[in-house]
């Protein structure tokens, strides 16, 4: 081979690196926990809300609030964006819509966290009111809420993404309390389960939410050890 062949060889373009493969997401039928948990969410939503829709003020069981006006007004406050929170909810942790439809998650993202900071901050205000048996708890869980929310959104804004997820999923545990405290309610009431209602107050301010956050931790030691280890 002569010197002008090697020349005229260096000239050709370099082969194009083979494209990689997309980035492929299981179909949203092969993800078995987003269904159960939107009819999870329905079941909570309609036995929480049909009670009292069309109920005049001074008809609902509400607990005392000494002449506190805008008690009824924040409470509605409350329980109204924790719906838009839980529904939102559902629309954040389905992987499939991430990544298929980022726009919707984005705007169901914000959602989510105005439902968070709007029904947390409420929340804190009437939790003075409630019963003594769990109060502190109830402060913890609503003080937490907004933080992870807070902290999610931060991260969202500085795009650190692997963040964002966790500190989201740390705030989702606490709208999915409400599941756990109402079904153990039921369990409770239908098989005539003798406790002490200071007893269950007390477990359903601390354990559905901390036992949430504990199963969210676990969640992502497990998928940590797919991919590239999340960052503290």
């Amino acid at each position: 081979m002569t010197l002008t062949e090697n020349v005229e060889l260096s000239r050709e373009p370099a082969p194009e690196p083979e494209p990689s493969p997309a980035r492929t997401s299981k179909p949203f039928w092969r993800r078995p926990w987003i269904l159960p948990l939107a009819v999870l969410v329905g079941i909570w939503l309609y036995f929480q809300i049909e009670p009292v829709v069309g109920v005049p003020e001074d008809q609902l069981l509400l607990p005392p609030h000494d002449n506190f006006k805008p008690y009824y007004t924040l409470l509605i406050t409350h329980m109204s964006f924790g719906t838009l929170s839980m529904l939102a909810m559902i629309l954040q942790v389905w992987p499939w819509l991430r990544q298929n439809h980022p726009k919707i998650h984005r705007v169901s993202g914000r959602i989510y966290l105005t439902g968070a900071f709007v029904g947390g901050g409420a929340g804190l205000i009437i939790v003075w009111w409630a019963p003594q048996p769990g109060k502190l708890g109830g402060v913890a869980m609503l003080l937490f809420w907004i933080s992870m929310s807070a902290a999610a959104l931060v991260s969202a804004r500085r795009k650190n993404y692997v963040q964002h997820r966790r500190f989201m999923l740390y705030s989702f545990a606490v709208p999915t309390n409400n599941l756990w405290a109402y079904f153990t309610y039921l369990a409770i009431d239908k098989f005539q389960i003798p406790l002490d209602p200071a007893y269950f107050l007390e477990y359903a301010r601390w354990a559905p939410w901390v036992g949430n956050l504990m199963l969210v931790q676990w969640w992502l030691y497990h998928t940590a050890k797919k991919r590239t280890p999340l960052s503290v």
